[in-house]
């Protein structure tokens, strides 16, 4: 049996579904069960990384797990308590959720940490790094791109191999799902690097209309994110994300997608012609 954790997440979810449309038995983690609605076939299960008992009774008769940490300032320490029990199982293989980037900004350092914490328990690991989501200028920059025909941020022209989550998901089922990628590390990146600037101009052919990348100052944007809500770890960990982009350190391509499904992963003019509907009418991308 599969294990699929952070199931009501962007990444999270669309894995759980094509998990489950390979005809394995897969079991799916949420924090709120009763409110979930998981493939048909699939059982829902309440884990809370905080309450070991929760994780452990997720984990009876689990293989394989899909390993997701919540996007907060506390990632590693609740990975590291998930490790702890899953080491106690029969678990055979986690497929950790990680992020493109290394060490470089605080979102990736997050995740390299845990990465190396999985690896000195000893756990047979495959570590999925993905880029930049293509989701996220549906999710955060419709609302505006809607209202002004304008989308912001502080990455100046740096570039940006952003992917489809559900390229992502294709090749995490296949690594779940298949045999041979134990101790394998994955950068998942797509088709091609581009700037905001970039992504402006395919918006507009796409929505035959013109579209304007406004880049804010560093100060600016957070300040922009801390009054939309964001609590300010947060805030500051995007920010540190956009210099690590406008130093041009997310511009890597890589063929790992390629290899692991045989086919090229969806491009951003693919991608924006899908969900030209979202810049329209509700962004909703990923649900």
């Amino acid at each position: 049996m599969i294990l699929i954790t952070g199931a009501s997440g962007n990444v999270g979810k669309e894995v759980l579904k094509q998990a489950a449309r390979t005809g394995q038995k897969v079991r799916a983690a949420y924090q709120s069960p009763q409110s979930a609605v998981p493939p048909v076939g699939v059982e829902a299960v309440g884990v809370d990384y905080n309450q070991s008992e929760t994780l452990r009774a997720a984990l009876e008769g689990v293989e394989k797990v899909f390993l997701v940490g919540p996007p907060t300032e506390q990632l590693v320490p609740l990975e590291r308590k998930a490790i702890d029990v899953i080491a106690q199982t029969r678990v055979r293989h986690v497929v950790k959720l990680s992020a493109m980037g290394g060490r470089d900004a605080i979102f990736p350092r997050q995740h390299a940490e845990s990465e190396d914490y999985i690896r000195s328990v000893g756990i047979p690991y495959t570590f999925i790094r993905p880029n930049g989501f293509m989701q996220n200028l549906v999710n955060y920059s419709a609302p505006t791109i809607k209202a002004t025909s304008e989308f912001f941020g502080s990455e100046g022209g740096g570039k940006i191999s952003q992917i489809d989550i559900r390229d992502i998901a294709a090749a995490a089922a296949k690594v779940l799902t298949e045999d041979g990628h134990i101790h394998k590390v994955y950068t998942l990146t797509g088709l091609e690097a581009l700037s905001n600037n970039d992504v402006a101009r395919l918006l507009s052919e796409v929505l035959e209309r013109g579209i304007r990348f406004v880049n804010l100052s560093p100060d600016q944007l957070r300040t922009g994110l801390i009054a939309a809500g964001v609590p300010e770890w947060n805030a500051d960990a995007l920010i540190d994300l956009q210099r690590l982009y406008r130093e041009g350190k997310a511009a890597e391509i890589t063929h790992d997608v390629e290899n692991i499904l045989g086919r090229t992963p969806v491009s951003l003019r693919q991608f924006l012609t899908e969900h030209r509907h979202a810049f329209e009418d509700a962004p909703q991308a990923g649900d």
